[in-house]
Formats: structure tokens, C-alpha cells, sequence
């Protein structure tokens, strides 16, 4: 930088004749935006790994669900009425394990009820609130409500009678 300094002095104000003040910003403005340049360009090996990993991230986000809340289907429930719970042998794994997080549950809740879910990490408490709220499908078995399959609540009322709307 020094260098270059010292040719604009030697070329620009000796031989040329022009101010030292135009020749340092003239010198300064060029330098600073090829350093910028420098800089971003350093981060393109980033940007298309960020790209790459992005793009499965997306892909399933994209995704279309047969559990969507926001499409109301006419031919289902719309209202539950007394909230009276059975899970019937219910085995349920995620998509992303093998190992059933339910396996064979029963489970009666009667209506109006207040209970509570108790056990330790991993062991299904917040999948049970996950298959009421209908985010997921059982694999085999059968949740009911008022003695009706949960298939046959359209998910957006049940998750908005839970009080979890989206």
C-alpha cells in the first residue's frame, strides 16, 4: 500500500501536477472496494455448502402433509362433543426411527378429566399429545374420541378446540 502511495505521489502531484488530497482518495477508494470484494468472495466456499445443506432442509418443508390443519374437510367432525379418550392398542414409531415410541397403548381418558403424564424422557408423553392433536398418523391401533375414530375429526377443529390453532 505503501508502494502504491508512493507511485501516485511520483506519478500524479511531481509529474502531473494534481493535489496530493485527490491522488490519496483516488488511491484509498479503489483498494477498500477490492478489499470488500475480497472479503465476500471469501465466503462463497461457505454460501454453496449452506446451499447444499439447505436443500434436503427444504425438500421436506415442501413436503405435502395428509394431515393439514389449515384445509377443512366438510364430510368430517367439526365439534367434539363430551372430549371422552381411548386409545386402542396404539404402536407408533416416527418417521425418522424404527423403534416404536407407543407400543400396543391403551389408554382411557374419560370426558372432562384432568390428568397427567408422567415418566421419563423418550417414554411418549408429548408423542400421546402429538397423535391428539393429530401433527402424526398411528401406525396400527385406534384413537378415539366420543367412540369415534380420530380420522374422522378434521384436524383443524381439533386442534383448534385444544386451543392450538396455526
Amino acid at each position: 500500500m505503501g508502494f502504491a502511495f508512493y507511485l501516485g505521489y511520483i506519478i500524479s502531484v511531481k509529474r502531473l501536477g494534481i493535489d496530493i488530497e485527490t491522488v490519496f482518495i483516488s488511491t484509498f477508494i479503489p483498494f477498500f472496494a477490492f478489499m470488500g470484494v475480497g472479503l465476500a468472495a471469501s465466503n462463497v466456499p461457505s454460501i454453496d455448502r449452506a446451499k447444499g445443506k439447505a436443500k434436503p432442509i427444504f425438500s421436506y418443508i415442501d413436503e405435502k402433509s395428509d394431515l393439514d390443519a389449515r384445509k377443512i374437510d366438510a364430510g368430517k367432525a367439526s365439534h367434539v362433543e363430551e372430549g371422552r379418550i381411548e386409545f386402542k392398542g396404539v404402536t407408533f414409531s416416527y418417521p425418522s426411527k424404527k423403534q416404536p415410541v407407543l407400543d400396543g397403548l391403551d389408554l382411557e381418558i374419560p370426558a372432562g378429566a384432568k390428568i397427567a403424564l408422567v415418566g421419563h424422557s423418550g417414554c411418549g408423553k408429548s408423542t400421546i399429545t402429538n397423535l391428539l392433536l393429530r401433527f402424526y398418523n398411528v401406525n396400527s391401533g385406534q384413537i378415539l374420541i366420543d367412540g369415534k375414530d380420530i380420522d374422522d375429526y378434521n384436524v383443524h377443529f381439533l386442534r383448534k378446540e385444544s386451543g392450538f390453532v396455526m
